[in-house]
């Protein structure tokens, strides 16, 4: 059975840029994975079977001009990383940056079901409070779901 990263918390950032990741998503993460942009403003960790199926889900279903502007945001900032020995990850000053967490001291954890995403505090809880219930209930609908 698959498993999937769930729930979001804040989290330290310490002064050399590293961030613990909850005990609970460790074992799902794996001992080797890839830290890249996200879709918005936020980092992506991809345990490698996941980072391996959505880069080949690239590969085979998006046109040739529209996967090279997928490939430089996704693939041109990633990095092959895996956690210490405490369960940090060291998260580099450049994605950093990119997604306004450079500087910061805390950043939000997220598990979004194949990947987790770590978030400026201030950008999760401003994309988390700008979805209503109505706009939920709509999608949900909309697919028959």
């Amino acid at each position: 059975m698959e498993e999937y990263f769930v729930s979001h918390k804040a989290y330290k950032i310490d002064a050399k840029g590293r961030i613990s990741i909850p005990a609970n998503m460790r074992t799902a993460l794996g001992n080797e994975f890839i830290a890249s942009r996200g879709v918005g403003k936020c980092l992506a960790l991809y345990p490698m079977e996941k980072w391996n199926a959505f880069m080949a889900s690239i590969q085979e279903k998006v046109t040739q001009s529209d996967r090279k502007k997928l490939q430089f945001y996704f693939s041109a900032n990633a990095e092959k990383l895996s956690l210490d020995g405490q369960g940090r990850v060291l998260l580099n000053e450049t994605l950093r940056k990119q997604v306004n967490l450079f500087g910061e001291t805390q950043a939000e954890i997220f598990g979004n079901n194949d990947h987790i995403e770590i978030w400026n505090c201030d950008l999760f809880n401003e994309q988390l409070n700008s979805i209503n219930e109505q706009d939920v209930e709509g999608i949900l609908d909309s697919y028959g779901i």
